[in-house]
């Protein structure tokens, strides 16, 4: 796609082809980021799973759990379900064209708009392209469960702290130090969790505002005479948009999530307990104090803030391209 964006005669040209070629190129380097921290992923996966200190005490746990899980699973399915549905729509609307189209244009070394050649073409773009997007796609969301279940444990937190809030300190010193030595363990998974989807973050939100800028320059060079790329495109605006969205937002729930904590212990039963308990409360309070944020890189904090910031830069590049091409 490169190749073509280079040949472009022209801005019109170069944006048909530029607003693909950027989102493959923010997908190779999602896999190359997974692919050199494959060790730490692996490690990070099977903590979670295998440690004990992750364990569920009771069924309200377990049920909580189960529901929090079966939610992210329809978003999950109903993200790859729009990835898919915009891939279908650019592969085969091209056949309800006058003219011989690829479903996403890239550059082709001989001359496919031909009936005997186009087949040839189209088939290598509907495989090239199943390959990117199906990728990209599940990375987005593996990034996304990360930071899910890091935001998951942090709320389990909140609910057992709340949970000592009529509890005799006998009972309640045990389940402190479980919740301290798990908090530890949950702060440590933290900083690897920024570390395995910071380069990817960078690279989506960087770029995304670009892609969206030449996806929708492209609709509006398109206008109504090209219905059936209008509607892929219009589609892929939509997938991006909520693709910038999930990172950002689960970034956003596990700040919230981890931020919530010193409410929860405030709200124990910690004014009868013995001095020496509270200091260790108090002390453990002030410790909360120092916000836990998700960075991507050094360049931003990940949350809604960044996304906002992301859609606004679109259509401020948008605008811009626009008047450059008058």
């Amino acid at each position: 796609m490169w190749v073509e964006v280079i040949r472009s005669q022209g801005v019109e040209e170069a944006g048909n082809v530029l607003y693909m070629a950027l989102t493959e190129f923010v997908m190779i380097i999602k896999v190359i980021n997974i692919w050199y921290r494959r060790q730490e992923a692996f490690q990070y996966i099977d903590e979670l799973e295998r440690d004990e200190v992750y364990k569920l005490q009771n069924k309200e746990e377990n049920h909580f759990w189960k529901r929090e899980q079966k939610i992210f699973q329809r978003i999950f399915y109903t993200y790859i379900t729009g990835c898919v549905m915009v891939a279908l729509t650019g592969y085969f609307s091209v056949f309800y064209q006058e003219t011989y189209e690829l479903p996403f244009s890239y550059y082709v070394p001989f001359d496919w708009r031909t009936p005997k050649f186009y087949f040839y073409a189209w088939t290598y773009n509907v495989l090239a392209m199943t390959m990117c997007f199906l990728p990209n796609c599940l990375l987005d969301t593996m990034g996304c469960y990360f930071m899910f279940h890091i935001a998951l444990l942090y709320r389990l937190m909140n609910r057992r702290l709340l949970a000592l809030r009529e509890a005799p300190e006998v009972k309640a010193i045990p389940e402190l130090r479980h919740l301290f030595q798990l908090h530890k363990r949950v702060r440590s998974l933290t900083k690897q969790c920024e570390i395995l989807v910071s380069p990817y973050v960078v690279s989506q939100v960087v770029l995304s505002a670009l892609i969206i800028c030449f996806s929708l320059y492209r609709v509006v060079q398109m206008g109504k005479s090209n219905t059936g790329g209008l509607a892929t495109t219009l589609q892929f605006v939509g997938v991006m948009i909520v693709q910038i969205f999930l990172p950002c937002y689960y970034g956003n729930e596990l700040t919230v999530s981890a931020n919530q904590l010193t409410n929860s212990v405030f709200n124990t039963n910690w004014l009868e307990y013995s001095v020496t308990t509270r200091k260790i409360l108090n002390c453990y309070m002030e410790f909360l104090k120092r916000p836990v944020k998700l960075r991507a890189g050094m360049f931003f904090e990940i949350g809604l803030p960044i996304f906002m910031k992301t859609i606004n830069n679109a259509y401020s590049f948008l605008a811009l391209l626009i008047n450059l091409s008058k």
